[in-house]
């Protein structure tokens, strides 16, 4: 089952990556060959850029104990065992609790759009199309941090 779901985000990363290309390719076609650049495509673009973001920022925490995300480590090379780990796990947990309060605050925002009927300038579609998927990826992220700060105390 967890194979499944890493594929899964793998490939709805790809495809989400596929579909911003291919709307900016698009909207270069268009504003070049037609003098008249489609407005829209902005606005699903930098939608989906977030998402992307979130979503390639889970599946880096996925990748192992160390992360597949830069990381400075001046303090735990030099520290003798078991700190290196403890600094390691603490750096995942709060990972975890900045995401979560993004999660919260991302809800906010979805709750918010929701009730307003905010609609999109571009597409004329509810802003909660955009905001709604935010705070489940936010939470898939610090989820992510949480198994990484376990993952990281629990090997030797």
């Amino acid at each position: 089952m967890r194979g499944v779901l890493a594929r899964l985000e793998e490939a709805l990363l790809a495809l989400l990556l596929l579909f911003m290309v291919s709307l900016a390719f698009l909207n270069v076609l268009t504003r070049y060959l037609f003098r008249y650049p489609l407005a829209f495509t902005e606005e699903l673009t930098v939608n989906a850029f977030v998402w992307a973001t979130l979503l390639g920022v889970a599946v880096g925490l996925r990748e192992g104990r160390e992360g597949a995300h830069i990381r400075f480590v001046a303090l735990t090379e030099f520290l003798p065992p078991p700190w290196p780990r403890v600094f390691i796990a603490l750096g995942f947990l709060a990972t975890a609790f900045l995401f979560f309060l993004l999660a919260l605050l991302a809800w906010g925002q979805a709750r918010d759009d929701l009730a307003l009927g905010a609609i999109s300038p571009a597409l004329g579609i509810p802003n909660a199309f955009y905001t709604l998927p935010t705070p489940f990826l936010a939470l898939l992220v610090a989820w992510r941090g949480i198994e990484g700060a376990y993952r990281t105390w629990r090997s030797r």
